[in-house]
């Protein structure tokens, strides 16, 4: 390999890492952390009961409902990542969770508005639920990781004093997964 082209590979296996340090930091602590049943907490919770004259069966529909009541009493605005289960609607975002469900015993409806502490907004980054700026990027880190590991693998082989240990290396990692795997 030139070492104009190494010399490109090595700055931008540098540029991206830099880039995205921070964020891979948040996704190591947030992954360590939730490895070790540190999940964050629910720092507050509130609970509104509503009257329905029908259950809304579309995602539409519940957010008519809930959305001016998050307004009225001043929480942040409805999560993107919608999920219908248990019988409810429910949104989830880095800050809330916000659910809409059907009391059978009283016949009536429940908002349930639960904001996260500072560790359980880092876990939903984790997890994807922080909105699309962190998914995208989530794609691009996810990328940018694939990038830099490539980069550097092409590095070290086309180092003489590198090619010999590397190619071990590449090749008990690659042995270690396909063990595990089995």
């Amino acid at each position: 390999m030139k070492s104009k082209i190494r010399l490109l590979w090595m700055k931008l296996h540098a540029y991206f890492s830099c880039f995205f340090l921070p964020l891979t930091l948040v996704y190591i602590v947030s992954g360590v952390l939730y490895m070790l049943d540190v999940k964050g907490e629910v720092k507050q919770e509130y609970r509104y009961d509503i009257t329905l004259n029908e259950w809304p069966e579309t995602e539409n529909e519940a957010a008519n409902i809930v959305t001016p009541l998050l307004a009225k009493h001043d929480h942040f605005a409805l999560p993107e990542d919608y999920s219908k289960h248990g019988g409810g609607h429910n949104w989830y975002g880095q800050k809330q969770h916000v659910g809409l469900k059907l009391n059978k015993e009283t016949q009536s409806a429940q908002i349930l508005i639960e904001e996260y502490d500072f560790w359980r907004q880092m876990l939903m980054i984790h997890k994807g639920h922080a909105g699309i700026v962190f998914w995208v990027l989530g794609i691009l880190f996810g990328l940018s990781l694939t990038f830099s590991l490539i980069s550097g693998v092409v590095i070290s082989l086309q180092l003489p004093q590198l090619k010999k240990q590397s190619m071990a290396m590449l090749a008990a990692g690659t042995v270690t997964l396909v063990v595990l795997f089995i």
